[in-house]
């Protein structure tokens, strides 16, 4: 089990250095354990939500109606760096298994209690097998002082089976 998750993390990583070129000419790539992120109090008709070796988990009742669960990925932020630098992010990373009906159709970015962006993917994102890297370009540079949130909504659009999400890591590039 801990070969996989270093395996999955060094993807993360890879991923992560993989990322286009910018005008900053230096950087710092951080990224989390999935069981960092929290399942947020709005989510609806949530069957189960857990921490695991693999990240953080949460599953979705079938439903006739719009059920989804929204997980919270919290990340440590630079007000500013020794000499005055400011950080800004551009680019986050996102690995996720999905199973059954789950799926993820949005992430929101926050800067504390500030909306910044909003990213909604169509079609929905599902993994096919094992593990899915996703690399989420925020469109522009962003200085988070304030503390970065990533909010990723799944849902379940299923009327019969239940859906999840596992979250198993996810990263993000500071470059000044």
């Amino acid at each position: 089990m801990k070969r996989v998750m270093v395996v999955l993390l060094g993807a993360l990583f890879v991923t992560l250095l993989a990322m286009p070129v910018s005008a900053y000419t230096q950087y710092d790539t951080v990224f989390f354990h999935g069981t960092m992120g929290e399942s947020d109090s709005a989510s609806e008709n949530v069957y189960f939500e857990s921490d695991g070796s693999e990240g953080h988990t949460i599953a979705l009742f079938p439903s006739s109606g719009a059920v989804y669960g929204i997980v919270n990925c919290p990340y440590f932020s630079y007000d500013s760096k020794q000499g005055g630098i400011q950080p800004r992010v551009r680019y986050l990373g996102l690995q996720y298994r999905t199973l059954q009906y789950g799926q993820i159709y949005a992430v929101t970015v926050h800067n504390g209690p500030d909306w910044v962006d909003n990213i909604e993917f169509n079609p929905p994102l599902k993994s096919t097998e094992g593990y899915t890297l996703k690399v989420i370009d925020l469109g522009d540079w962003y200085r988070f002082n304030r503390g970065l949130n990533m909010r990723v909504w799944t849902e379940n659009p299923s009327m019969t089976d239940i859906g999840s999400v596992t979250i198993a890591g996810y990263g993000a590039r500071y470059e000044w």
